[in-house]
């Protein structure tokens, strides 16, 4: 199982992070991403592999709402993105909430 670990702070370096994530398995293909919010400030998300889906439920219930550096940490399960149709601007989750 693969969980989403975003909302953390753009100003975070990545050692930051690696302390933050101790313990947790990162994909191999590790990328952390920067992207803006509404409010035009950076943040980064993770995807990191747990090997059960237990282990994976776990690691949610441990991130999930945790404070690190000022930001309340948002961990949910990783949904991949549906191919892009050419359809601008169109949703693009294969499973939406």
């Amino acid at each position: 199982m693969e969980v989403f670990i975003g909302n953390l702070p753009g100003q975070a370096t990545l050692g930051d992070l690696v302390g933050f994530l101790q313990g947790i398995e990162l994909r191999t293909d590790f990328r952390f991403q920067r992207g803006r919010d509404r409010d035009n400030r950076d943040y980064h998300f993770v995807v990191a592999r747990a090997a059960t889906r237990e282990e994976g439920l776990a690691l949610i219930a441990r991130l999930n709402g945790q404070l690190f550096e000022g930001h309340l940490v948002e961990a949910r399960e990783y949904r991949r993105r549906a191919i892009r149709l050419g359809w601008p601007g169109a949703e693009r989750r294969v499973n939406r909430l």
